[in-house]
């Protein structure tokens, strides 16, 4: 316990969780933003069918695509096979972490197309 209350004294430490905290709670954030901007974009382009509100939401769709995959591709990649030595391995790892960013993307617009269809539904648009 005394060693809980020292950590929670040191300037040094409370600074680094309220950096990582910070950090965390931006992601969310900005995810949770690019997704209801999306998602707003399908409500507008499943009640009007209008061709300049499909291709606004998917370009606002691309921009979510390229806001994860700058994610999980650009910064450091999630080590699925520990620290790759060679060429091969380091190719493998950036695969297998692109084919995340496209599952996680996939989940996104599914979840996003769900909710604005129950919504539409709901409003009486569709």
């Amino acid at each position: 316990m005394s060693r809980l209350i020292d950590k929670l004294t040191d300037q040094d430490w409370r600074n680094g969780i309220g950096r990582r905290f910070e950090a965390v709670t931006d992601e969310i954030f900005q995810v949770i933003r690019w997704v209801l901007v999306v998602g707003f974009a399908s409500y507008l382009s499943r009640a009007h069918d209008i061709l300049i509100l499909r291709v606004t939401y998917w370009v606002l769709a691309a921009l979510l695509f390229g806001y994860i995959a700058s994610r999980f591709l650009l910064r450091p990649e999630i080590a699925f096979l520990g620290n790759p030595q060679g060429r091969w391995a380091r190719l493998a790892q950036s695969a297998l972490n692109f084919g995340l960013c496209v599952g996680v993307f996939a989940l996104t617009l599914y979840a996003v197309s769900a909710l604005t269809q129950a919504i539409a539904e709901y409003r009486g648009a569709l």
